[in-house]
């Protein structure tokens, strides 16, 4: 159980830092004139979207996954390892393909007025789920409802913080950096935790 929390916690940190989760409501802040406050309220709705469609489709796989560990004894001992550290070997190999709001979406949100950016912005985050944080909601659901729920709760609070605090900091002159290199290795980072996540669970469940 304190795998899972950590891992959930590791993820959500990383998935905060994704440039591609914050930069677009920097470059949106500059067209538009954006004041601070008002760029970390649109920041704070676009990551509480985006977490919300995670939270949902991780409450579906709990379930699934909760089904499947009161009839199968296996499921728990070794598919959900397996599928663990499969799924983190994929997102390894798969690092420089990201499935989250790209910098190029951007160009769909400069086309839009002022009054139609927030909804245009929120509606893409929410139709673009974190996929990495997915595979641990199939471990909390071995452990029932609780943990699915303190899963869904902790990752969203994380998450939605870390990206309101690096459009924060981002306002204070970061943007300047290269964040690309980062959003590019994220998957490799991510995988490394999910393969890491798998290998304990072998000998903790």
């Amino acid at each position: 159980m304190t795998t899972l929390l950590t891992g959930t916690i590791m993820l959500s940190l990383l998935h905060g830092l994704i440039p591609s989760h914050w930069l677009p409501v920097l470059a949106l802040k500059e067209r538009f004139g954006w004041h601070g406050s008002k760029t970390l309220r649109i920041a704070s709705v676009a990551a509480l979207a985006h977490s919300l469609s995670t939270f949902l489709l991780g409450v579906f796989l709990g379930l699934f996954s909760l089904s499947l560990a009161g009839t199968l004894n296996s499921y728990t001992r070794w598919v959900i390892p397996s599928l663990l550290i499969a799924i983190g070997l994929y997102f390894i190999i798969q690092h420089h393909r990201h499935h989250h709001f790209h910098f190029n979406e951007k160009q769909k949100l400069d086309q839009a007025g002022a009054t139609q950016v927030v909804t245009l912005l929120v509606f893409m985050m929410f139709l673009s789920p974190c996929l990495e944080i997915e595979a641990y909601f199939l471990i909390a659901g071995t452990h029932g409802w609780p943990m699915i729920l303190t899963v869904g709760l902790l990752y969203t609070i994380v998450s939605v913080l870390g990206i309101t605090f690096w459009v924060y900091l981002a306002q204070k002159g970061l943007h300047r950096f290269n964040w690309h290199k980062l959003e590019h290795n994220a998957g490799l980072v991510s995988g490394s935790i999910l393969i890491l996540t798998g290998i304990i669970s072998f000998f903790t469940h």
